[in-house]
C-alpha cells in the first residue's frame, strides 16, 4: 500500500485531486481512498486531503500520519512542521513551486526524494485560473506512477465536462516538466538516520492508553491555535485618528485578531488575523484599510 498526504490551501483542489486519483486506481482493478480533513472551510485556509492506493484490501481508515509521500501544493505551506510529519526516510515530495524559486526546496534533498513543477502556472496557462490539482496530480504520477496517467482520463472527463481536455492538458504538460532533484539515496549516496524520522508513526496513542470514549484528555482552546499563516490578501491596518474605540472590530473578527489594550484602542494580533477583512468592511468610521503585506 502507499499512502499520500496533499497539503494546500482551500481553493486549490487538493481534495477533488485524491478523488480523482482514487478513482483512477480504482478502474486498474485497485483498492483506493481519497477523503479531506479540514477545519473552517474558507478560501486560503490549509487544507490536508489522504490518498490510499493498495493492491489488496484497505481496513484502515484513519488519516495518514506516517505517509509515503507528501504532495505540498502551496509552496508557503513548507515551513510548517506538520507538511513532513512522520514522512518516512527517503519518502517523496512534490512540491508546487516555481524554477525561480528552488532554493525552498534545495534543503529538502539531503532527506527525501524532491520533485518540482510550476503547477501554478501551467494551470494558468491552459485553464486560465490559478487551480493547481490537477497539473499537481501529473507531477505525481512522474515521481511515483501511483496509477497509469491514461488512467486519469475517464474521471476527470466525468468531473470536469468540457472542461477536461484543458485539465487533461494541464496533467500531461506537468508529467512532462517535472523536475527530480537528487535526493539522499541517488548516486549512491546513503541516507543518514539523523537527517529525518527513522520510524513510522503507527498510532497517536497506544489503545490501552486512552481515556474510555475517545482520546481528548484535556480541552483546548483556539488561543493556541495561530491562524496568521493562513493570510494570503492583506491585513488591516488602523487610522486611530477616525478610531472611536467602538470595538466592533473586535466583535465582528471571526477570530481573536483585536484586543483592547488598557487605554480602550484594539490592537490588531497578527498571529491570528487570516486578512478576510470583515473589521474593515463593518468599521463605522472608515478607520480600517485592508492594505498588501510588502
Amino acid at each position: 500500500m502507499i499512502e499520500v498526504r496533499f497539503h494546500g490551501r482551500g481553493g486549490q483542489g487538493a481534495v477533488t485531486a485524491v478523488e480523482l486519483l482514487a478513482q483512477a486506481a480504482i478502474a486498474e482493478g485497485k483498492y483506493a481512498q481519497g477523503f479531506p480533513n479540514f477545519g473552517a472551510e474558507r478560501r486560503g485556509a490549509p487544507v490536508t486531503a489522504f490518498l490510499r492506493i493498495s493492491e489488496d484490501p484497505i481496513y484502515t481508515r484513519e488519516r495518514i500520519e506516517s505517509p509515503d509521500v507528501v504532495v505540498v501544493l502551496d509552496d508557503s505551506l513548507l515551513g510548517l512542521d506538520e507538511v513532513f510529519s512522520g514522512l518516512a526516510c527517503d519518502g517523496d515530495v512534490i512540491v508546487n513551486t516555481p524554477a525561480g524559486k528552488m532554493d525552498r526546496v534545495s534543503e529538502l534533498k539531503g532527506r527525501y526524494r524532491v520533485s518540482t513543477v510550476d503547477a501554478t502556472a501551467i494551470a494558468f496557462e491552459t485553464l486560465g485560473v490559478p487551480i493547481a490539482n490537477t497539473a499537481i496530480m501529473g507531477a505525481l504520477i512522474r515521481a511515483t506512477e501511483i496509477v497509469d496517467l491514461g488512467s486519469l482520463e475517464p474521471p476527470i472527463k466525468h468531473r470536469f465536462g468540457r472542461l477536461a481536455e484543458k485539465n487533461l492538458a494541464a496533467v500531461r504538460r506537468a508529467h512532462e516538466e517535472a523536475f527530480l532533484i537528487e535526493g539522499p539515496g541517488d548516486a549512491g549516496g546513503a541516507v543518514q538516520p539523523e537527517t529525518c524520522e527513522p520510524f513510522r508513526i503507527e498510532a497517536l496513542r497506544a489503545w490501552k492508553d486512552l481515556e474510555i470514549g475517545g482520546d481528548i484528555s484535556a480541552p483546548g482552546s483556539s488561543a493556541a491555535f495561530l491562524t496568521g499563516n493562513w493570510r494570503t490578501t492583506g491585513r488591516p491596518v488602523t487610522d486611530f485618528e477616525k478610531c472611536i474605540k467602538c470595538g466592533q472590530c473586535w466583535i465582528v473578527c471571526p477570530d481573536v485578531a483585536y484586543r483592547p489594550d488598557e487605554e480602550g484602542t484594539y490592537q490588531w494580533d497578527g498571529r491570528y488575523c487570516k486578512g478576510c477583512g470583515i473589521c474593515a468592511v463593518e468599521c463605522p468610521k472608515d478607520a480600517i484599510e485592508m492594505r498588501s503585506e510588502a
